[in-house]
């Protein structure tokens, strides 16, 4: 396998500037050192910036700002997530192949940044939205991969939970920043002014990262391979346990994803907030509890194990579904969503460890990264066609019923498949 080094310089010979306890407090914060690793975390936390919540923004700013029809918002978020649904495993390869990983995202963020400065055009046309999408789609279906990818080709398969830990509490705290200015800058009016904001941040994502050392990213463990020779085709990356695990995954996010714009709606129906203020709230309580739980994932993954943690998560979510079809205040709905942010901060680090067991050396880490992405969305479509039947015929509370529902099938599914074998052993990965 590929080691990782290079040179230390002796305490002895450095400066005392800052005392011996800061160092303590930010080793404590971000693990050992590794080449470019405040350029990396800065990366991801202004990756979590920009990724929070544009779609229901655009949503709404569309629906209250611009007068469009509900009809033709829809069709332009879900050509947004389909565009995003097919790229995702294109971006993995993509990500697998291309060995300037730097210069790849600096391309996804670049595009990023272009569909947000579109939606700030005066009068708005179907079609540049469209446009708007597409671009969007597109780079949201390629950063994670590419930036987990730049971590696995820094430290490798051993040191990959703990960074990855660090790196999505990070990001959750990018994400808890982007809400809070969601929320500062549509406080009055819903305004394009947040898009722009997104727009910049991603741009100076792509630059940041550029402070990480090309040379030190090694493209072959990156992809989780031991040899140029010892690229696994894709018909051989499809074992019983990869489809058992992407078909969990798959039905969790069927289970998962329609409640956060539900629980958004209830609650918008009980207070005097705006929309966009409502699901900034929502969002900060989230994202807000995963980062103390993203921090701590490698440890709880290493002493409790994959299959203890789905199954908790299951029963997890069957609870949240039953919190918020009980809940009558604002503090009912939002420890609902405190239960999905100790399960989505887990989720966020396990997911990407739990592909990159799949992919050791395979040669296809990013490509197996991108199909998973492209399940979760899926299952997170569906969701939300399903939710909208539901709404129809038995109203928004008994939907939660029904996704609660739905992830205690899913739970007695996961322990049936673990009688033959399941996926995953406990975790093993260094802290």
């Amino acid at each position: 396998m590929y080691q990782l080094t290079y040179d230390r310089v002796s305490p002895l010979s450095r400066p005392m500037i800052f005392p011996p306890s800061l160092g303590l407090v930010r080793k404590s914060l971000f693990g050992q050192e590794f080449p470019g690793r405040g350029a990396f975390f800065a990366a991801n936390f202004l990756v979590g910036d920009i990724q929070t919540g544009i779609m229901p923004l655009l949503a709404v700013y569309l629906l209250l700002s611009e007068h469009w029809k509900a009809v033709a918002v829809g069709e332009v978020l879900a050509f947004g997530g389909l565009v995003t649904l097919i790229a995702q495993p294109i971006a993995g390869s993509m990500a697998d192949q291309i060995v300037s990983k730097r210069a790849f995202f600096l391309v996804l963020v670049s595009l990023f940044a272009a569909g947000c400065f579109l939606i700030c055009g005066p009068n708005p046309s179907f079609g540049r939205i469209l446009l708007s999408q597409a671009l969007v789609g597109v780079a949201q279906a390629g950063i994670v991969p590419v930036l987990s990818s730049v971590a696995m080709g820094l430290v490798g398969n051993g040191r990959f939970a703990s960074v990855m830990g660090k790196a999505q509490g990070t990001t959750h705290a990018g994400s808890v920043f982007g809400a809070a200015a969601a929320i500062f800058l549509t406080s009055q009016s819903l305004s394009v002014s947040i898009f722009a904001f997104y727009g910049i941040s991603a741009l100076a994502a792509g630059l940041v990262l550029l402070g990480v050392p090309g040379h030190k990213i090694d493209p072959l463990r990156a992809r989780e391979a031991e040899g140029v020779d010892r690229i696994c085709s894709i018909r051989q990356l499809f074992t019983p346990s990869l489809i058992f695990f992407l078909s969990l995954l798959f039905l969790f996010f069927i289970a998962n994803t329609a409640m956060l714009p539900l629980a958004g709606e209830k609650l918008s129906g009980i207070s005097s907030l705006s929309s966009g203020r409502v699901m900034g709230i929502l969002v900060l309580a989230t994202q807000g509890v995963m980062i103390p739980f993203s921090l701590l994932a490698p440890s709880i993954i290493r002493r409790l194990g994959s299959r203890f943690l789905l199954s908790a998560f299951f029963i997890l979510l069957f609870l949240r579904g039953g919190i918020l079809f009980m809940a009558t205040s604002m503090e009912g709905i939002l420890l609902g969503q405190i239960l999905d942010g100790m399960v989505m901060g887990v989720l966020s680090v396990l997911l990407p460890v739990l592909v990159s067991e799949f992919g050791k050396g395979t040669g296809r880490f990013n490509l197996l990264q991108g199909i998973a992405g492209m399940v979760v969305s899926a299952g997170g479509s569906v969701s939300q066609l399903l939710s909208g039947e539901s709404m129809k015929f038995w109203g928004r509370d008994k939907t939660f019923l029904l996704l609660g529902g739905l992830s205690l099938g899913i739970w007695i599914l996961h322990l049936v498949g673990n009688r033959f074998g399941g996926f995953a052993k406990k975790g093993k990965s260094e802290g």
